[in-house]
């Protein structure tokens, strides 16, 4: 069995052309990447920081379209030049 790494980025960060399929949800707050299964923002993101000091302040919250604390993570697609 391959398990398969994804490449994720906030979609802001990265250019148009760059873009790929939406893979998760970028918290904004304490930049951790949360899988598109889970519904609320439990604290244990895929992808962020391994040591955390204290809680982000959305923790607890659902990710519900039109938050501006979230934003879609979506795939590093390959630049043309390299």
């Amino acid at each position: 069995m391959v398990y398969r790494r994804q490449q994720l980025a906030p979609a802001s960060r990265l250019d148009e052309a760059r873009r790929g399929r939406v893979g998760g949800r970028f918290c904004k707050v304490c930049c951790g990447i949360y899988s598109l299964h889970s519904a609320v923002h439990a604290g244990k993101p895929m992808y962020g920081r391994d040591h955390v000091p204290s809680p982000c302040s959305h923790e607890g919250k659902r990710f519900a379209e039109g938050e501006d604390w979230w934003e879609p993570a979506v795939e590093i697609e390959p630049s043309e030049a390299g």
